[in-house]
């Protein structure tokens, strides 16, 4: 199987500062805690008891419909990591291998049945055959890790870029998605509504891990 290579930062992912005079008491993660390999992603997502606790606790703030709890949450306690490769740093510039990854990522879906019918749908995509499906944190949406060509265009930023571009137009427009919720409708190309999040399309994307024992990798590239 082919050696997907990325970097695993550890949370926080944005500053955490204190509620009362908003001073930051943990600055954010910048610097990875190590590389770490598809399979060992996989490993970690569908087995780790940590990562399983933690992720039941961000989900109980989504079934509380409380956002900012949901939010702060998923960006104090969760690692992650940046699929489009490895980094000593958390900038694009950073970047000291690409891994041939992207990623998609479908959120705010109407249900978790919801999220689990997507997640086989896109990975049994023949155009997109991602290399690993999982669910969100949230429960309510999809995270899809494509591979590319990383041959196809000499330039490494470029060549990523665009992959990124065709892969969430591609998705967005193939699996159509409408929401049940009337104040939804008119922001499925935002990153708040239901639909591919665009809010990221840079080298460094991260990802946020999250537990799901039935995750889905592809074993033959």
């Amino acid at each position: 199987m082919n050696q997907f290579k990325m970097s695993l930062f550890l949370p926080p992912i944005s500053p955490v500062k204190d509620s009362t005079t908003g001073r930051i008491i943990q600055p954010p993660t910048l610097t990875p805690y190590k590389e770490i390999t598809l399979q060992e992603v996989y490993k970690l997502i569908t087995s780790s008891e940590r990562l399983k606790t933690l992720t039941e606790t961000v989900r109980r703030a989504t079934e509380n419909g409380d956002e900012k709890v949901y939010r702060m949450l998923k960006q104090q306690t969760l690692p992650y990591v940046t699929p489009c490769g490895v980094f000593s740093y958390r900038k694009s510039d950073s970047l000291t291998g690409p891994s041939g990854l992207i990623v998609v990522d479908i959120d705010h879906l109407d249900s978790r049945q919801e999220a689990e019918k997507l997640k086989r749908q896109l990975f049994d995509d023949l155009l997109l055959r991602p290399v690993l499906a999982f669910t969100s944190p949230s429960g309510h949406g999809v995270k899809a890790f494509i591979p590319y060509d990383l041959a196809r265009i000499p330039d490494t930023k470029q060549n990523t870029s665009e992959n990124i571009h065709w892969a969430m137009n591609y998705v967005q427009a193939i699996y159509d998605f409408h929401s049940s919720h009337p104040d939804r409708e008119d922001k499925k190309t935002n990153h708040s509504g239901k639909g591919v999040d665009r809010s990221g399309k840079d080298l460094v994307r991260a990802c946020f891990l999250s537990y799901d024992e039935e995750a889905l990798i592809r074993r033959e590239i």
